[in-house]
């Protein structure tokens, strides 16, 4: 059995038919992003700390010369919905680490209100998309039937959901409690802002929450140069490719003797 120790910040009082969202790193950053935009965006207040035997053996040094530890924060919203909101910066590391901790973030946020499963990530295609599709994965065909009605795509070829966002669904099951996945379609190589603010415009929808999204906004503008300047490249590396692979034509021979 891993080894999970928590830390609590302050008492708060338990929250009534809360969400429970969870981010811990994943495919660009998407879920935290998205996640950290609500703590922000919504005043979340930091109650609670997990740490995990099976976390990295690690401490990262900070520019101030102070540590930050490899662990799990539970911040608590009260409006415009009741939110318990987990970010972390590290997933455990080995497959039963995986299932403690998922079992255990469940377990926490239940204790705490939690009675819906939320978990954001980050669905990686390896390339730049024009319009960012949100791919979801839920615990009951009704609630799939659902979050169709708002543009949510499923998967038709199989896959999985690998670390937390999966198995949190599968623990908030066991509890007899529903849960969503929601992922924003990313190339999956750098931090995605653009796939964060798909994620946040689904689930404001989905839940009827109006979210300012505009600090996403401008990280994404900013991303959005980085993405013409990779298209211009691609674009090149294909024109490049297409006259090396052109036959040569007669006049073009040239006999050296």
């Amino acid at each position: 059995m891993v080894k999970i120790i928590t830390r609590k910040i302050k008492d708060v009082e338990k929250l009534e038919n809360a969400l429970l969202i969870e981010e811990l790193p994943g495919i660009g950053h998407v879920g935290r992003l998205a996640a950290e935009h609500l703590v922000h965006e919504f005043n979340g207040e930091k109650f609670l700390e997990l740490f995990c035997y099976d976390f990295p053996p690690q401490v990262l040094v900070k520019d101030d010369g102070t540590i930050e530890y490899m662990c799990a924060s539970f911040y608590r919203i009260e409006e415009p919905k009741p939110m318990i909101i987990v970010v972390g910066n590290t997933q455990a590391l080995s497959p039963i680490g995986q299932y403690h901790l998922s079992e255990e973030i469940v377990k926490i946020g239940i204790e705490y209100g939690a009675n819906f499963v939320y978990t954001f990530g980050g669905f990686g295609t390896g390339k730049i998309s024009e319009e960012i599709k949100v791919y979801g994965a839920t615990t009951k065909k009704e609630l799939a039937e659902k979050i169709k009605e708002y543009g949510i795509v499923f998967r038709t070829d199989g896959g999985g959901i690998v670390g937390a966002a999966g198995l949190m669904l599968l623990f908030a099951d066991l509890n007899n409690i529903p849960g969503i996945c929601l992922m924003g379609e990313t190339p999956g190589y750098f931090i995605d802002p653009n796939a964060a603010k798909a994620v946040l415009e689904k689930f404001g929808k989905i839940e009827n929450i109006e979210i300012n999204l505009e600090e996403l906004e401008k990280r994404a503008k900013g991303m959005e140069e980085f993405f013409d300047k990779i298209r211009k490249f691609e674009e090149e590396m294909i024109k490049n490719l297409q006259q090396q692979k052109k036959p040569a034509h007669d006049d073009d021979l040239r006999y050296i003797g």
